[in-house]
């Protein structure tokens, strides 16, 4: 998969390359994975993870999920 030349939300080309705790919004209670590689958008923000960092996300609910219907 290539890398994401422009931001999904404000379209722009200003992206850099970072770790950052992402967040997970779950109904009312937040999930934050820590160290998830993502491309940031410089001018609005916003966080689009990486193709590593969409499969930590990934891993992460997974386990989540089985600790809570054990």
């Amino acid at each position: 998969m290539a890398k994401k030349k422009s931001c999904e939300q404000c379209d722009s080309q200003n992206l850099k390359a970072a770790r950052v705790t992402y967040p997970i919004n779950m109904g009312e209670k937040q999930i934050n994975i820590q160290r998830v590689s993502v491309r940031e958008c410089l001018d609005c923000h916003a966080l689009m993870p990486t193709v590593a960092g969409q499969a930590k996300i990934e891993r992460c609910m997974v386990s989540m999920l089985e600790l809570f219907f054990r």
